[in-house]
């Protein structure tokens, strides 16, 4: 397991659960310390003891090479820089990826980042839905979907960490699966934002379904499957991330909705907002291949911008009459 984030620890506990030995690559020497010393990650997902299959390590050269199956829970930021010095030892091994994101620079979804560290197609899955890592954690059931493009490995990481309480559908849909993971995060910071400024139920149900819409727009585009984004990875992930409390991206809205500074707000934040870095991507991949995202362009000049958000909402309430595209 690449990264002891929330959401890297949550699923090394599930995995442990059903029996399979985990060695947990900590990239922080002071975490790494505190795990080794009271069993427990007290900076991301405290109240949890590990279970003795799970294994820690600094090492990251040596956490890769001890086993053919790689799961990687970093940031989305990270996720190239972390494992350029390790790719040539990814090669041919069974490869699951939980992290969420576009990349900033090449506008990659988080496989192709992979594929192209590689040097060409791999053996990659991803993992996505509606899983804050708190619940996961706690048990609490909780229903994913796990993509390749084979489908022998969806399978197999499918059985590897389904059980009652954790259930794992699987599709071979990377394209759909990775965007409706990706965007989720920034619709979610609209959200917040709507929650903030207390502007009521009707007007939150709008937001997220035109959220979805957006987000199947783009999807399309890009040769996803439409029933794709109705399901767990999409519209299932979409609800739980603009209306779920513990949504990280979610409180950041929030955080803007009071007027605070988005890179004031970052910098004070322990844990990952995956929105802010994603919603950059996702305009200008919108605007590269001509894609009409009305939301995605006014979060992206709140949050990098500075534009006034009851501007934002103006501008958005003012739009041309149409008709509804589902």
């Amino acid at each position: 397991m690449i990264g002891a984030g929330a959401w890297g620890t949550a699923f090394s506990m599930q995995l442990a659960g059903r029996g399979h030995t985990v060695i947990l690559w900590v990239y922080e020497s002071e975490l790494l310390r505190a795990l080794e010393e009271t069993r427990e990650n007290n900076f991301y997902l405290p109240g949890f003891v590990l279970p003795e299959g799970i294994e820690l390590t600094g090492d990251l050269q040596a956490a890769v090479d001890s086993s053919e199956n790689i799961v990687v829970a970093t940031p989305s930021f990270a996720l190239r820089t972390t494992l350029t010095g390790v790719s040539p030892r990814l090669a041919g091994k069974k490869i699951l990826v939980l992290t969420k994101g576009l990349e900033k620079e090449t506008l990659f979804r988080m496989s192709q980042v992979i594929d192209d560290l590689l040097g060409g197609p791999t053996s990659t899955a991803v993992l996505s839905g509606p899983s804050f890592a708190l619940e996961v954690a706690r048990k609490a059931f909780t229903s994913v979907v796990v993509a390749s493009a084979e489908k022998d490995l969806a399978c197999y990481f499918q059985e590897m960490s389904h059980d009652e309480r954790f259930r794992v559908y699987r599709s071979q849909d990377v394209a759909g699966v990775e965007l409706g993971g990706a965007l989720k995060n920034v619709m979610a910071i609209g959200a917040g934002i709507i929650e903030g400024l207390c502007l009521g139920s009707n007007t939150l149900a709008a937001y997220i379904t035109r959220a979805l819409a957006e987000i199947k727009r783009l999807g399309r585009k890009l040769g996803a499957r439409e029933a794709t984004f109705m399901g767990l990875s999409g519209m299932g992930d979409l609800i739980l991330t603009c209306t779920g409390p513990l949504s990280r991206n979610r409180m950041f809205g929030i955080e803007l909705a009071k007027g605070k500074d988005p890179g004031e707000v970052i910098a004070s934040q322990k844990v990952v907002v995956e929105g802010f870095y994603t919603v950059d991507a996702a305009y200008r991949l919108s605007k590269t291949l001509g894609i009409e995202m009305p939301i995605t362009e006014e979060l992206y000049r709140i949050v990098h911008e500075g534009k006034d958000i009851g501007t934002s909402f103006d501008d958005i309430r003012r739009r041309e009459i149409k008709e509804e595209d589902a």
